[in-house]
């Protein structure tokens, strides 16, 4: 009889980013440059990896990913106050024990990141376009 695996194959399902969360990154991102790898605030030994194209969630107890959100859809959210849709993928089991409460954690630690590194220079406001069903009205 075939032994189970310790680890099950990776899982992917669809799934969103709250859009504080995603908005603060690229802040963050725009500010700081490149990808950002921080210890996530009140989930100790939880550390993410986030760039443009993969967010990653890694244990350093289980020496183990445990979560990664990719495939982004940045346009198919119509304004800025929308969640992005992207693609959730499961490499460990312990992951259930923390999924819920990543966001929240890295949106904890972004704000006081973007609150460290104001803006060098004034920029300007661009009105959002609106939701495509007003465009497509008018």
């Amino acid at each position: 009889m075939p032994m189970p695996l310790e680890y099950p194959i990776p899982r992917s399902a669809p799934a969103e980013i709250p859009a504080e969360c995603f908005n603060l990154f690229r802040l963050a991102q725009h500010r700081c440059g490149g990808a950002l790898y921080f210890c996530l605030p009140g989930l100790p030994g939880n550390y993410l990896r986030a760039t443009s194209q993969e967010w990653r969630c890694w244990n350093r107890r289980l020496r183990a990913d445990l979560l990664s959100w990719h495939r982004f859809q940045m346009t198919a959210r119509g304004g800025l106050d929308e969640p992005v849709p992207c693609e959730l993928t499961v490499h460990h089991p312990y992951s259930r024990t923390i999924v819920h409460r990543v966001h929240d954690a890295a949106a904890e630690y972004l704000r006081k990141l973007v609150a460290q590194h104001p803006p060098e220079t004034c920029g300007q406001v661009i009105t959002w376009p609106g939701s495509r069903h007003a465009n497509a009205a008018g």
